[in-house]
């Protein structure tokens, strides 16, 4: 961002950023340059030159991970990221807004950049720091941070009561006539772009211009939030032209309060075909007097009443286009009777749209409903039989633990059971209880400890006897002459004489 710097001998540089100011910034060890701003002087000076002329320069090429250590994703969405890092080389605490290159152009960043640097002298408007920069992949402007969050965050199903409305509706109107003094029109006035910093709404600021424009330029209808949007605007086609008025930021600065006020849309979107809209619409064109306001209305006072008639006026010519009115009612009460203690849950919260989704309408949902059941999805949940599934679940899941010497015990009984009640043919000898062994690999003889080479021999010849497992004596068939039991058995190459005793016979079977 720089234009001009020179190094002092402390180790720290001037440098005269975009808008001409100077500002102290710090080099890195990679001898980066980056603005260390002085958040902690309290000056919030106006900028010079014309607001109108958007200056463009050569962004620094920094890297985020190298500069930087991100402490904490404030923001997310198609528009970018919003981070808390703190800098390292400054040990700086600030907040990086970081645009991605395939959706902004760098003309688009300029103008946001300028237009937020040069509105943040206002109390009521986000501080922008003269830093701005470029990644790989983003276009970043630094800015402070505000840690209780936006009024979204911070809004209940109550709405935020009457004296906190009270008081956003004052700074809010402050910031926007901020803007429209200097010939801008915000565009897009929404709960996510107000900043609270204080827990009682004394203080709040205005934030996120990059929809911002000149009073009467010509713009396109393309990513605008429907519940926001005033009438005229939804009426065009998507990509259609118009023309950029206060009167628009007037009317999302009416739709914001009534939120404030009541937390509740006062309807999706303000065409003929969402029913409160026409409702409202109906009530509002009224010749009758005494012709009753929709049951949302009923929330806010008469005198309230009057003041969102003027901002949130259905015919563009005939709406406020400027703040003046509002001090007229701030002493009024603006909640209806019986409405000033409201809690959540009671009948009238089903008359309150979503603020996040078009189809939380009644008549959307049951559309998109009927679409989900005619194509065998199934959109209903019976809680009780997931109740109970989930508690058969845990129940069949249980493992009930057992002593490591009682499990043990238990294994034990449980195989001299299945031993005493397998029938044989001959009784055991217990002298002679070990574990046959085919293979003539080198082992360990599982009775007596004994580590065994295995003997590389060809199979024997098929035995007539046959051999217990559990019993290391031989059983005869009843088809086997005993009188050739007593004969020495055959000679097999490769095994030594000593093997042929009649008391090795039988007892080495690890080599049968």
């Amino acid at each position: 961002m720089l234009v001009s710097h020179a190094v002092s001998s402390h180790g720290m540089s001037r440098i005269v950023g975009s808008s001409g100011q100077v500002a102290t910034h710090v080099l890195s060890k990679k001898n980066a340059l980056f603005v260390a701003p002085e958040m902690n002087s309290g000056s919030r000076r106006a900028l010079t030159g014309s607001i109108h002329k958007i200056r463009e320069f050569e962004l620094e090429k920094v890297s985020l991970v190298e500069e930087f250590d991100i402490l904490q994703i404030v923001g997310e969405g198609w528009f970018g990221k919003i981070l808390l890092v703190e800098h390292r080389a400054s040990d700086t605490e600030i907040v990086l807004k970081a645009l991605p290159k395939p959706y902004v152009s760098i003309r688009d960043f300029y103008r946001e950049f300028h237009y937020s640097l040069h509105l943040s002298a206002h109390r009521n408007v986000v501080t922008t720091f003269d830093v701005a920069f470029e990644t790989a992949g983003f276009y970043v402007f630094c800015q402070e941070y505000a840690p209780l969050g936006d009024l979204t965050s911070n809004m209940l199903d109550t709405g935020i009561g009457e004296i906190h409305t009270k008081r956003v509706a004052k700074q809010l109107s402050a910031a926007l006539e901020h803007l429209h003094q200097r010939d801008l029109v915000h565009r897009d006035v929404k709960l996510d772009n107000i900043l609270i910093f204080k827990s009682d709404f004394s203080r709040i600021k205005l934030c996120d211009f990059g929809e911002t424009r000149k009073v009467m330029s010509v713009v396109r209808r393309r990513n605008e939030w429907l519940p926001y949007s005033p009438p005229e605007v939804l009426k065009l086609l998507q990509d259609s032209s118009y023309k950029a008025l206060i009167s628009h930021d007037i009317w999302q600065f009416g739709i914001v309060i009534f939120i404030c006020l009541t937390g509740c849309l006062p309807w999706q979107k303000a065409a003929f075909d969402d029913p409160r809209y026409t409702s409202y619409y109906s009530w509002y064109n009224s010749s009758n007097p005494l012709k009753r306001p929709p049951k949302l209305w009923k929330m806010v006072s008469s005198r309230a009443q009057k003041m969102f008639k003027k901002f949130i006026e259905p015919r563009e010519e005939k709406r406020a286009n400027n703040f003046t009115e509002i001090s007229r009612y701030l002493d009024d009460r603006w909640l209806g009777k019986g409405y000033t203690d409201r809690v959540a849950g009671e009948d009238i919260d089903e008359l309150c749209p979503s603020m996040y989704s078009f189809h939380s309408d009644p008549n959307e949902k049951n559309i998109l409903l009927k679409h989900f059941r005619d194509n065998g999805i199934e959109t209903t949940v019976d809680r009780q039989a997931k109740k109970q599934r989930i508690r058969e679940w845990i129940q069949n899941s249980v493992i009930e633990e057992v002593d490591e010497e009682e499990e043990l015990e238990v294994a034990f009984e449980d195989s001299d059971e299945e031993l005493e009640h397998r029938t044989r043919d001959h009784p055991i000898d217990e002298s002679h209880r070990v574990t046959l062994r085919f293979d003539t690999e080198k082992h360990i003889n599982p009775r007596t400890g004994e580590v065994i080479d295995g003997v590389k021999h060809a199979p024997p010849e098929k035995n007539p006897l046959s051999y217990d497992v559990q019993n290391i004596e031989a059983v005869a068939p009843a088809n086997v002459d005993l009188q050739l039991l007593q004969a020495p058995p055959p000679h097999v190459p490769g095994i030594p004489d000593y093997y042929y005793s009649s008391s090795s016979v039988f007892r080495n079977t690890e080599l049968f």
